[in-house]
């Protein structure tokens, strides 16, 4: 997971080929998270709300939370 861009919450990470990309944002009820997933330069997976059941204390988790959506999504791919 690196940080993307010069905005605070938006990070990527390359995984089995694709580009995720995760943005997180401070809302007054906690933390959410959104992705998508890219594969050269085309949006295969537009921008999903990541539900997170759990309490996040921090930014970096409900980035964590995101990227493990966005791989189950590829790995959902992959396989089907």
């Amino acid at each position: 997971m690196e940080p993307k861009g010069i905005d605070m919450g938006d990070y990527e990470e390359h995984y089995k080929g694709y580009d995720i990309e995760v943005a997180v944002e401070q809302v007054l009820t906690g933390v959410k998270a959104h992705f998508r997933v890219l594969k050269d330069d085309a949006v295969l997976q537009d921008w999903q709300l990541v539900h997170i059941d759990r309490l996040w204390s921090t930014e970096h988790a409900a980035a964590e939370a995101g990227f493990e959506a966005a791989r189950a999504w590829a790995d959902a791919r992959a396989a089907g």
